[in-house]
């Protein structure tokens, strides 16, 4: 009998899982954005890349923190235009319930109605050790 691991088939599995996961939420964002008269924004691969190394900072530190993964405008020097943000949450299992907390706090609500946005990068990373269990990261730019 021949045994053949599915480790590898289980890391793809789990990679289109976060895309798709990003793509949701983005979808999210602008629905809720499009629902307080702003334009929609579409998910852009280079700022979910940011959002996750964030996330996943915050997570390694248990923490959650803007500055945990360096400053956020040298993270975003490569894709940055002339408008750029980040929303960091931790404890909320979904990307709906993260959107309603960023909603209810002034400064992330502005992220989220940033003028002239276009493009976004979400990321989640779990961590069920933490007592946070889950870390979010959002970054938006024009």
């Amino acid at each position: 009998m021949k045994f053949v691991s599915i480790f590898p088939v289980m890391l793809v599995l789990l990679g289109m899982n976060t895309v798709a996961h990003a793509a949701g939420c983005a979808a999210e964002i602008s629905a809720w954005r499009r629902a307080h008269g702003l334009s929609a924004v579409r998910a852009d691969a280079a700022l979910d890349r940011i959002a996750r190394q964030q996330a996943a900072a915050m997570a390694r530190a248990e923490t959650v923190s803007h500055d945990v993964n360096g400053n956020f405008f040298v993270r975003i020097g490569p894709v940055h235009r002339r408008l750029a943000a980040e929303n960091v949450a931790a404890g909320f299992l979904t990307c709906a319930e993260t959107i309603k907390q960023w909603a209810a706090s002034s400064g992330h609500r502005a992220n989220l109605q940033m003028p002239g946005a276009r493009r976004v990068g979400v990321a989640s990373v779990a961590k069920p050790s933490s007592p946070y269990r889950r870390f979010w990261a959002m970054v938006i730019t024009d």
